[in-house]
C-alpha cells in the first residue's frame, strides 16, 4: 500500500472515532447480555484490528484482555484463510489458539468492503458457565483443559448473517444456564454488527485508503510514543520475584520471576526464571502473559497511550514454552488470572526495580473468585452465581492506596447485592472495607474488602480460590511503608463451626453456610510520619 499523507486534525479524529466505536461497542454489550458478570460486572472487552488481526482500538475495560484479544483474529485467520464471507461471525475460546481461559469467550467478525476484508471487530466476555467438571468451569485442582469445560476453535457462530444453529445446539448440550450463555452470545454479536457499522460509516466518509492509512499510523505512533518513552530513561535492568500460595492443587508456592533490560529504545523482558507449568489450573496461556506485558510496560512507561499492538513492537519476550506463563497444551488454566495479578505486580516491581524514581507499592493480587451452582430464587432454573472481590492498591508518593478495587489486570466490578440476591439462593451478609488492611506509611494502602455469602434453600457446589493467604506474600511497602494484611477464607458451617479450607477448593455447601472472604490490603508508602 503506497503511503498517503494524513495531516494530524483528521488523524486524530479517526483515531478517536475508532476508540469511540469500541466503547459504543461495549455499550451494546453491557446493555443487551443476560447474564450479571458481563451487565453488572463488566467483564468485557470489545476491539477493533486491521484486516491482519492487528489491535488498533480497544476501549479501556478489563487490561488482561489489553494485548490478548488480536491473537483470536489471527487464529481465524490462519484457520479460514480464504473461505471467510461477509456476514460471518466467528467465536472462538481455546487459550491454545489465541484465547485467555474457556469462560472467556471471543466473537469476532470481518469488515468487508468492496468484496475484501478491511477490518476485523470483536469481543471478549466472561460466561458464567461453559460446561467442564464445575459450575462456573473454573477448577483450581483441575489438571487438562478438557475438565474446565467445552474447548471451542475458531468456529463459524454465524455463517453469511444466518445463525449456525448446529453450534448452538452443541453449545447448549453442554452447559448448565443456556439462556444465559446463548443471550450473551447473540449480544456480544450485536457489539460486533455495531462496530462493523462504524467503521463502514468512516470508510463511507474518508475512503478505505484513509482509513488503512490510520490503522497504519496508530500503529506506529503508540510504538514511536513507546521508543521515545523508553530514550529518556537510563539503560539498565530490573529482577524481581514474586510467588503465587501455592500450585492450585495445595502444592508448594509458585515461582514467578521477571527480569527487565533496558537498551536504548528497546525492552527485553525474560520470563525464563519462572517455574515450569503446575498441576493444576494455575497455568497462564500465552494470550494472557502477552495482555501482562502490554499492561505492565503502558501503565508504567506511558499510561496515556492508546491500547494498540504498537506496544509490543518495542518489546522483546523471552518465555520458553514449558513455563507457568507459557505451558504446553493441554494444560489447565482456568484458575490463570490468579496468577495474572502476580505476574503483572512482579513485572512492575521489575520495572521500578530498573526506574526507582517511578516506584509504588505493591498491591493485592488476591483476586478472589467464586462460582456456585445454583437456582434461580424466581424460576426455580439452574445458573451459576460468578463473584470477584477485589482488594487495596499501593500507595505512591503522591497517593494513598485505592479501597477495595480490582487491581491491576482485573477491573471487574463487585456484584451489587441487590443484583445478586435476586438472581441466585444465596445471601449477602456483609460487605464492608476491613480497617487496617492497608500498610501504614507517609501513604497509607488500600483496604480490602470482607464479604460474607450465604448459602440458602438447598446444598450447592462451590468454587473459590484466592491468593495472598500466605503472610510471606502479601503486597509489599515501599521506602519504609509497611505490607499490607494477608487475605483469609472462612467457612462456618450451618451450626456455627468453623471448617478448615485450603486456599483454593472446590466441594458442596449445605444450606445455611457462610463463606467469608478477607482480601488483602495494598502496601504503604514512605515512613509514617
Amino acid at each position: 500500500m503506497t503511503k498517503i499523507e494524513i495531516d494530524l486534525i483528521t488523524q486524530e479524529i479517526l483515531e478517536a472515532a475508532l476508540i469511540s466505536a469500541a466503547q459504543e461497542m461495549g455499550g451494546a454489550l453491557k446493555f443487551s447480555s443476560y447474564s450479571p458478570i458481563i451487565r453488572d460486572m463488566e467483564d468485557f472487552s470489545c476491539a477493533i484490528f486491521t484486516s491482519d488481526g492487528d489491535l488498533v482500538a480497544q476501549a479501556d475495560y478489563i487490561p488482561a484482555q489489553l494485548g490478548a484479544m488480536s491473537l483470536v483474529v489471527k487464529s481465524v485467520i490462519s484457520t479460514w484463510d480464504k473461505n471467510i464471507h461477509d456476514g460471518d461471525v466467528f467465536i472462538c475460546n481455546h487459550p491454545y489458539q489465541g484465547a485467555m481461559h474457556l469462560p472467556d469467550v471471543n466473537v469476532v467478525a470481518p469488515v468487508f468492503h468492496d468484496g475484501q476484508v478491511i477490518a476485523w471487530v470483536g469481543t471478549a466476555a466472561h460466561h458464567i458457565d461453559v460446561g467442564g467438571v464445575h459450575p462456573g468451569s473454573e477448577g483450581p485442582e483441575l489438571q487438562e483443559l478438557f475438565a474446565e469445560g467445552l474447548v471451542i476453535p475458531p468456529t463459524r457462530l454465524y455463517l453469511k448473517g444466518e445463525e449456525n444453529l448446529d453450534l448452538i445446539a452443541t453449545i447448549t448440550a453442554n452447559i448448565r444456564d443456556p439462556l444465559s450463555t446463548v443471550t450473551d452470545l447473540r449480544a456480544q454479536r450485536a457489539a460486533c454488527n455495531l462496530g462493523m457499522r462504524r467503521v463502514l460509516e468512516l470508510v463511507e466518509s474518508y475512503g478505505n485508503p484513509i482509513v488503512q492509512q490510520v490503522f497504519i499510523n496508530s500503529l506506529e505512533s503508540v510504538e514511536t510514543a513507546i521508543r521515545y518513552r523508553l530514550n529518556e530513561l537510563p539503560d539498565g535492568s530490573g529482577d524481581a520475584v514474586g510467588y503465587l500460595d501455592d500450585d492450585g492443587r495445595s502444592g508448594p508456592p509458585t515461582r514467578v520471576q521477571v527480569k527487565i533490560t533496558k537498551s536504548g529504545d528497546s525492552l527485553t523482558i525474560d520470563l525464563s526464571g519462572c517455574d515450569l507449568q503446575v498441576a493444576g489450573a494455575m497455568n497462564v496461556p500465552w494470550a494472557s502473559t502477552r495482555a501482562g506485558i502490554v499492561y505492565a510496560v503502558r501503565a508504567v512507561l506511558a499510561p496515556q497511550l492508546a491500547a494498540n499492538d504498537g506496544i509490543l513492537r518495542a518489546v522483546e519476550i523471552i518465555c520458553p514454552q514449558g513455563n507457568v506463563l507459557n505451558p504446553f497444551p493441554p494444560a489447565a488454566v482456568s484458575v490463570r488470572h490468579n496468577t495474572c495479578q502476580r505476574f503483572a505486580d512482579t513485572a512492575i516491581r521489575a520495572l521500578v526495580d530498573l526506574w526507582p524514581h517511578l516506584q509504588v507499592a505493591g498491591s493485592s493480587v488476591t483476586f478472589f473468585g467464586v462460582n456456585i451452582g445454583t437456582t434461580s430464587p424466581s424460576t426455580g432454573q439452574s445458573t451459576v452465581l460468578s463473584d470477584v472481590v477485589g482488594g487495596g492498591t499501593g500507595a505512591s508518593f503522591e497517593h494513598d492506596g485505592l479501597d477495595g478495587v480490582d487491581t491491576y489486570m482485573s477491573n471487574v466490578g463487585l456484584m451489587p447485592i441487590e443484583v445478586l440476591e435476586t438472581n441466585y439462593q444465596v445471601r449477602v451478609l456483609k460487605t464492608e472495607l476491613i480497617d487496617g488492611s492497608g500498610g501504614q506509611g507517609f501513604r497509607k494502602g488500600g483496604m480490602g474488602i470482607r464479604r460474607e455469602y450465604q448459602i440458602l434453600d438447598h446444598t450447592q457446589h462451590a468454587t473459590f480460590y484466592a491468593e495472598q493467604t500466605n503472610p510471606e506474600f502479601v503486597a509489599q511497602g515501599r521506602n519504609g511503608g509497611e505490607n499490607g494484611q494477608p487475605s483469609k477464607l472462612t467457612l462456618i458451617d450451618p451450626n456455627g463451626q468453623i471448617i478448615p479450607i485450603p486456599s483454593k477448593v472446590s466441594m458442596d455447601l449445605e444450606p445455611g453456610s457462610v463463606l467469608r472472604i478477607e482480601t488483602s490490603g495494598g502496601g504503604g508508602f514512605g515512613e509514617k510520619q
